[in-house]
């Protein structure tokens, strides 16, 4: 898996991606941010596309912040559940340790979303304690 420059097209791709219950809340249509997010070219900086044998696979956005980067991400909804989160989730790391080099990664799951707290405690993150009740899990590792 390849992560590149996110084009328009790609950009387009994702924005149509319909995810199924309860996963629909990832739908980019579904909240006006990441409607604009990936509409607005000028907003697009921080994203890539993650592509493999020249398909688009997903998307990472990746967020520096002094020594950490944070992520979002996304994987193509027909290839989730199938295996792929962990090479789809390094080639994320890689690309952006070689791009800024940080000390850590940070992200924010779901609650719910039991699927990608596994596939992220598999590729070596660890649940930050709360300061106080969230609907998210925010999880950190080392780069």
């Amino acid at each position: 898996m390849n992560v590149t420059a996110l084009s328009d097209d790609q950009a387009a791709a994702i924005a149509e991606w319909r995810y199924e219950f309860p996963y629909e809340w990832y739908d980019t249509s579904a909240d006006p941010r990441r409607v604009e997010l990936f509409a607005n070219p000028a907003r697009r900086t921080h994203l890539r596309a993650v592509v493999d044998g020249g398909e688009l696979v997903g998307f990472f956005n990746f967020v520096p912040d002094g020594d950490e980067v944070r992520i979002g991400l996304g994987m193509r909804p027909d290839l989730t559940g199938r295996g792929l989160a962990q090479p789809f989730i390094e080639a994320g790391l890689d690309y952006a340790q070689r791009e800024w080099r940080p000390r850590h990664f940070r992200l924010w799951v779901a609650r719910w979303n039991e699927r990608a707290l596994r596939a992220y405690r598999r590729a070596g993150f660890r649940e930050v304690p709360p300061a106080e009740e969230s609907r998210f899990v925010e999880m950190e590792r080392p780069a």
